[in-house]
């Protein structure tokens, strides 16, 4: 028996998903456990090692596997805490067959980084909304990420073979399909001419049955043809995730983010503006080095002007190798935990005025799961909410009318009308 297990990103969970169905035929004669790693902070780091930990306390005579971005970045650490091999990306799709051979040669990757369209899912994902990763790597040159150099140079998978998986997962259930990868925006850089993201939407749009919903983005990839485009397509979900990480252009250039903070708030503005229904999200990182408390504020000023949805708040985490790394002044622990701590709290406020904008709008939900008589799941412009349990199935696509929103939830009511796709 095959379990993976993922820490991390939508990518990760893509690629776990591939890995899941490559393996559920592996034979051994002990259970084989793959722990999918992320290494984006320190922070994921740790929930790696403990997940390797706790699997090898739980399971002493499994086999246990780590791949991925921390498998990549420290290996060591990973078989310190309990791993038997440690794989990276590269090596990564090569896992099933390592396991056939034995793990004989556990890290010997590659010599070339695999093309993606050996990567493809073809059964039911674990989740109603299932993932396609459509493109890999990183051409950008932030000074706090090391994701440039695990994650290779920029790669995209063909649109016939996402076009493939697609009617795959439609066939086996899924209304919602999300597209991601780690550059989105560049897909099909360095491809044959014309093969870009707003070409692969419109190729996949001619599929019936299915909505789509964009993983991050950055502020560039807000072109002028994907607002056109999502704002003429109700089958395009009406939410990007914009990573800001500062509202300070001085930080920003530190970080070399390529956008100024008012070329940010222009560009989400006018995918707000122009898009029905639309809302955002949004990374914020606090502690940055050098970082001062007016910095900080204009952040905070910038995003309540435009009042992310969702935005996740996260510390400075400096990576090996990283130029951040060696930056000063650093911020002490106690004021980035403090700028959490109220980025935080002002992320729930615009939470609440984001949704409340949509009390008495009639959306369309996938359900993800049904507990004490009550449906969860996320509406097309990615409100998290519950509804009474109508023997509604997991999945399909639900109209439900927003009723009742808190700091913590949001409520809403069955309607009695079909969504067509």
């Amino acid at each position: 028996m095959t379990h993976v297990h993922t820490v991390g990103c939508r990518v990760n969970q893509y690629e776990s998903h591939w890995l899941a169905e490559q393996l559920a035929q592996a034979n051994s004669d002990r259970p084989i456990h793959v722990v999918n790693t992320c290494a984006v902070t320190g922070l994921a780091e740790r929930k790696g090692r403990q997940l390797v930990r706790q699997l090898r306390r739980t399971y002493p005579q499994a086999l246990i596997v780590a791949v991925g971005c921390q498998a990549e970045l420290d290996p060591e650490g990973l078989r310190a805490a309990g791993a038997d091999a440690a794989l990276g990306n590269k090596g990564k799709e090569r896992l099933p067959a390592q396991l056939a051979e034995g793990l004989d040669e556990p890290d010997l990757p590659e010599a070339e980084w695999p093309s993606l369209d050996r990567q493809a899912v073809t059964g039911a994902a674990p989740r109603a909304r299932a993932t396609v990763k459509v493109q890999d790597g990183c051409a950008g040159s932030c000074t706090f990420c090391v994701t440039r150099t695990l994650r290779g140079p920029l790669r995209s998978k063909s649109p016939d073979v996402v076009a493939q998986e697609v009617k795959a997962l439609c066939a086996a259930g899924h209304q919602e399909i999300v597209l991601a990868g780690v550059d989105l925006a560049a897909y099909g850089r360095g491809a044959p001419e014309g093969l870009n993201l707003i070409e692969l939407l419109r190729n996949l749009l001619c599929i019936p049955g299915v909505r789509y919903r964009l993983s991050s983005i950055g502020p560039a990839g807000i072109s002028n043809d994907l607002v056109h485009l999502m704002a003429d397509e109700p089958r395009l979900c009406p939410h990007l995730h914009v990573p800001l990480q500062s509202g300070d252009d001085a930080l920003l250039r530190a970080m070399r983010r390529g956008y100024t903070a008012a070329e940010y708030e222009e560009r989400v503005h006018s995918f707000l503006d122009s898009v029905p229904n639309a809302t955002f999200g949004t990374d914020l990182m606090v502690g940055f080095p050098g970082e001062s408390e007016q910095a900080f504020q204009r952040s905070l000023g910038l995003l309540e002007r435009l009042r992310p949805l969702n935005a996740h708040v996260f510390r400075f985490s400096p990576r090996p190798g990283t130029p951040a790394a060696a930056l000063r002044p650093r911020v002490t622990a106690e004021s980035a935990a403090a700028r959490a701590r109220a980025a935080w709290t002002a992320a729930q406020r615009w939470s609440v005025l984001a949704r409340l904008r949509f009390i008495g709008h009639c959306l369309a939900a996938v359900p993800e799961g049904e507990q004490d008589g009550w449906s969860q799941g996320y509406t097309e412009n990615y409100i998290r909410l519950v509804f009474a349990h109508e023997a509604t199935t997991q999945g399909t696509i639900t109209p439900v009318r927003l009723a009742y929103v808190d700091a913590a939830h949001t409520l809403g009511v069955k309607e009695d009308r079909e969504t067509n796709l």
